[in-house]
């Protein structure tokens, strides 16, 4: 994964550094690499649930290869790609979760999946516009966090509990004008522009890895993207 080989190159790279070194061993052909992906051993969690309170979200689109890719690539038609769901820790910028799904997951699906990993201290869950929704605000408030979101334009007031930083958000946006401008202004007023790292995060793993799955499996997508997010954390 980190030098990009395919699984025949990583026999081959194996091959040659066994013999390099003088050792007599055998080296698995690539299809036994192939099927042990599917059990290869990896922590349960990217980080210590401790040392997180709080967390960072974001979700980006990584292309897929499969049955009809050719026929796609050459006649015209829809590719087929996943969604990649990442929380960070803001203080450490170190991975909390990683997750893949289908496309058509809603984007907040995993926010409860990604506060358990966090611990139950007061803090603070930044995402973006698309989860300004009630489900969300209860589901951080369950949690002891304070959801940070841009509130979606035309938004009203709510009196019911736990929309009381919604509130004040509208509040703070409308008074400096209603406009982008004034999104911008209430993102450094209240922190929510350190929400930057989860798109510096996304740019750094494409770079690393680039934006494709090698994996045809589904089962072994899961664990080439939890494999990833350990070395984006060890790197």
């Amino acid at each position: 994964v980190k030098f990009h080989l395919s699984l025949r190159e990583t026999e081959g790279f194996f091959l040659s550094l066994i013999s390099l070194m003088g050792h007599l061993g055998k080296v698995p052909c690539y299809t036994q690499l192939c099927r042990r992906i599917k059990t290869l051993s990896l922590p349960e969690h990217l980080l210590e649930r401790k040392n997180v309170t709080d967390i960072v979200m974001d979700t980006t689109g990584l292309k897929i290869f499969g049955a009809g890719e050719w026929r796609n690539q050459k006649y015209g038609g829809r590719r087929g790609w996943k969604k990649l769901h990442l929380a960070l820790d803001p203080q450490s910028g170190k991975l909390v979760f990683a997750e893949l799904t289908t496309e058509y997951v809603h984007d907040t699906q995993y926010l409860e999946k990604a506060l358990q990993r966090a611990n139950r201290r007061n803090g603070r869950v930044l995402f973006d516009g698309i989860a300004d929704s009630r489900q969300c605000y209860e589901l951080s408030k369950k949690y002891n966090k304070q959801l940070l979101t841009p509130p979606k334009k035309g938004a009203i007031l709510r009196k019911e509990t736990g929309y009381e930083g919604r509130n004040e958000a509208i509040k703070i946006i409308n008074g400096l004008g209603g406009d982008r401008e004034a999104k911008s202004i209430w993102a450094k007023l209240v922190g929510y522009n350190k929400r930057v790292i989860a798109e510096s995060m996304m740019s750094r793993w494409k770079q690393l890895f680039g934006g494709k799955l090698k994996s045809h499996c589904e089962q072994r997508r899961q664990v080439e993207v939890r494999l990833k997010a350990i070395m984006v954390n060890s790197m």
